[in-house]
């Protein structure tokens, strides 16, 4: 009994270092928080392909964090709810999102370097693949690069 109380006494002693992160404190050492968009300078646009991303905090969501796709006046936003969110790597992020509309998820790894954004893989949860190593499947095509813009 002596053993097991010295033991466990121990243990609470010891610091926790497996803790799983909050969604927001991921987002937060990522440095993701923010606008970010392939031209800042430009105006959110779907038809010349410079829509505006926007990670923000979700109000009165506890730990929520929001991803907003400003695609222009001519367009509605897209909005996404952050289910979960973990580090891949040093550079790279890896986060589940869901449409708040239709509730379509999608796992996104984005890899991140200084003040830019790029887009690693997606793929919706029926395992279709949208972009692979950076690449949209369907046009073979470079994902944009986005950069911080400062508001």
């Amino acid at each position: 009994m002596r053993k097991s109380l010295i033991l466990a006494l121990l243990l609470a002693a010891l610091p926790m270092t497996a803790q799983a992160q909050s969604v927001r404190q991921v987002f937060h050492e990522f440095g993701l928080f923010g606008v970010w968009a392939p031209s800042c300078d430009q105006p959110p646009s779907a038809d010349n392909g410079n829509t505006h991303a926007i990670y923000a905090l979700a109000a009165g969501r506890g730990d929520g964090v929001m991803l907003t796709y400003d695609n222009g006046p001519n367009y509605a936003a897209s909005v996404y709810t952050i289910l979960s969110a973990e580090r891949s790597g040093r550079d790279r992020l890896t986060y589940l999102e869901e449409r708040l509309h239709d509730k379509k998820r999608v796992t996104v790894t984005v890899h991140k370097s200084k003040d830019a954004i790029s887009l690693v893989s997606s793929v919706l949860a029926d395992g279709t693949v949208l972009v692979r190593d950076g690449r949209r499947t369907a046009s073979g095509a470079l994902s944009q690069t986005q950069v911080r813009c400062l508001k």
